[in-house]
């Protein structure tokens, strides 16, 4: 899998294993071949990850969240500098993730013989730029047009228009996971879930370990 690039500015999160806790890091320099990585406001890291040979890196990209394993060149008190991914380089893609923190959302469903939306209790329990997997009591079937409304940071709440996507099997907590493809988003919107997503990510470290 080709890895995403990675732009000065980018924010991250770094381990130095899939089970430990992440820093939240931002690119600071890209330069022949390496990354350099600033602490974020400057912490200083860990004493001992002056002895890493590898991290694992999570970054987002428009729609997916990328798990990416690199070598570590050297480490400083608040800084890491890293190999550049390159076509080699193990990459995982998820187009969700897992959320374990609370996300406030409202659901209403379109019914098209009405024309009329009706709402529903759901629970946010993967989201990511392109879609969500929502735990509710309501079954709405595939092709089903639902609309959202996330406010889960300063701003005012964002709306999107989302598609039910066709079920499958996966186990769930007695209720039925529904998948919705984000059909209808602003870009604005889609990076403040992004966003949004990797704090979480940074305050929950186990859920950005791969699947066995």
């Amino acid at each position: 899998m080709t890895s995403p690039l990675l732009e000065v500015g980018q924010p991250v999160l770094v381990a130095p294993a899939p089970d430990e806790a992440p820093w939240r890091m931002v690119v600071d320099l890209v330069q022949d071949g390496h990354i350099t990585l600033a602490a974020h406001d400057d912490e200083r890291l860990p004493t001992e990850w002056s002895e890493l040979s590898e991290v694992q890196l999570t970054c987002l990209g428009r729609f997916s969240v990328y798990l990416i394993h690199v070598p570590v060149v050297r480490s400083g008190a608040t800084r890491l500098v890293i190999s550049a991914p390159d076509d080699e380089t193990a990459v995982r893609r998820r187009a969700y993730a897992r959320v374990l923190s609370h996300v406030p959302a409202s659901c209403a469903v379109l019914d098209a013989a009405t024309n009329s939306w009706d709402a529903f209790e759901a629970e946010v329990r993967d989201l990511g730029g392109g879609g969500c997997s929502v735990l509710a009591d309501l079954i709405p079937p595939a092709g089903t047009i639902v609309a959202i409304s996330f406010a889960f940071d300063q701003g005012v709440p964002l709306v999107v228009l989302g598609r039910v996507l066709p079920r499958e099997a996966l186990p769930t907590i007695g209720k039925p996971l529904t998948r919705i493809e984000f059909v209808l988003i602003r870009e604005m919107d889609r990076d403040r879930i992004m966003r949004f997503v990797l704090l979480s990510l940074a305050r929950h470290p186990s859920v950005t370990r791969p699947p066995e």
